[in-house]
């Protein structure tokens, strides 16, 4: 292999694909990635077994050959320094010369047949959707994700492709969410599959404002086609919980407020709740409501109210604080609906409005009064 490339090209490149590397891992491998020539272009590969990802960059080929080398030595090496040629040499010992009008730097590759396979996709279905759509999708939903492997169905994010509309729906059991869009189309596939958060992060960072985001599904993999990279991720094949079961249908309280004036003030409360169980209580009475926290351990307590429009009997409930936070603030409107029964029972959170061909519904769960 020798060939030259011009760094700017290169370390643009390698951007797209370096944060696919993990930061640890019991396989060494992973921690390298692959350059091969391909149509008289440079690709790049990195893997960590969930996901691969690839990218291709421009270069003057001398000889074609491939080479696997560590990835973030690579990244550091061109991060100091500034743009101008660099000429790759890889001798069969897999050793690499790397030259630029500075130096020389060698680095010890390994044998590209030690390297991961790209996944190859079994069946072919093909989606479009919009990519603000699945932009937005993916950021209301990623943060209720469970991190916890031994329910590994909950680490990612749950996808619905009707005939006439897209779903996601992600939940770790304490909180939900639940986004459905109807501006789309797909008459040949319907299918549902789970997609881990770690990929739908990288897809979020690689995808534009604008256009439309091709997905091909395989029984296995999916695959994410960008404008100069491709992205493939697992599919997590496991069953997903009927989640339809814990949206209640019949709340019969209903109140409306700020979405940032109700932030603060359980931010602020919440600084005197149990370091544990970050327990905030909740009580509604008519157009008010009132925040309580208390540390009985150590002895301090807070209480704030907040204006409201509410008109039902009255009811405490109380919340984990974080949990009902990351709620609000992923609403994304000025005023927010939240929907009550009983104090044992999900509080469900709407945006005051609907965005247009978009319905969006979040779900907390309650935690046990205490004091």
């Amino acid at each position: 292999m020798n060939i030259t490339v011009s760094r700017d090209s290169l370390f643009k490149a390698l951007q797209k694909i370096i944060n696919v590397i993990p930061s640890k891992t019991t396989i060494d491998i992973l921690y390298n990635i692959l350059l091969n020539i391909e149509d008289s272009k440079l690709k790049i590969v990195a893997t960590d077994l969930e996901i691969t990802q690839l990218s291709w960059c421009d270069c003057k080929v001398e000889e074609s050959g491939s080479i696997v080398l560590p990835g973030k030595l690579l990244m550091d090496i061109l991060r100091e320094m500034p743009d101008t040629e660099l000429t790759f040499k890889v001798d069969s010992n897999f050793k690499i010369i790397l030259e630029s009008q500075f130096g020389e730097y060698k680095i010890s590759g390994q044998n590209v047949n030690d390297y991961p396979s790209i996944p190859s996709l079994e069946t072919e279905d093909t989606i479009k959707i919009k990519n603000q759509y699945l932009k937005r999708m993916i950021e209301k939903t990623m943060f209720a994700c469970s991190t916890d492997n031994l329910r590994p169905a909950l680490t990612g994010v749950f996808c619905q492709i009707f005939n006439d509309s897209i779903r996601m729906v992600s939940t770790d059991g304490h909180r939900l969410v639940k986004i459905s869009n109807s501006d789309f189309n797909s008459p040949d596939v319907q299918r549902e599959l789970i997609i881990p958060t770690r990929a739908l992060n990288l897809v979020a960072r690689n995808i534009s404002d604008d256009g439309e985001q091709e997905l091909i599904l395989g029984k296995n993999h999916v695959l994410f086609k960008f404008e100069d990279t491709l992205l493939y991720s697992r599919i997590i094949n496991e069953p997903y919980p009927d989640y339809e079961r814990v949206i209640p249908q019949n709340n019969t309280k209903e109140l409306t407020i700020n979405r940032d004036s109700m932030i603060a003030s359980v931010k602020r409360v919440s600084l005197f709740s149990n370091p544990i169980s970050y327990q905030v209580k909740l009580k509604f009475s008519e157009n008010k409501i009132d925040i309580y926290a208390q540390d009985i351990d150590f002895g301090g307590e807070a209480h704030e109210s907040l204006n409201c429009t509410y008109a039902s009997s009255d009811l405490e409930i109380a919340y984990n604080a974080n949990y009902l936070l990351d709620t609000l603030r992923h609403i994304g409107t000025s005023e927010v609906r939240i929907s009550l029964e009983s104090q044992d029972g999900p509080g469900l959170v709407f945006p005051q409005e609907q965005k247009d061909k978009e319905e969006l519904l979040m779900l907390v769960m309650p935690v046990r009064l205490s004091g």
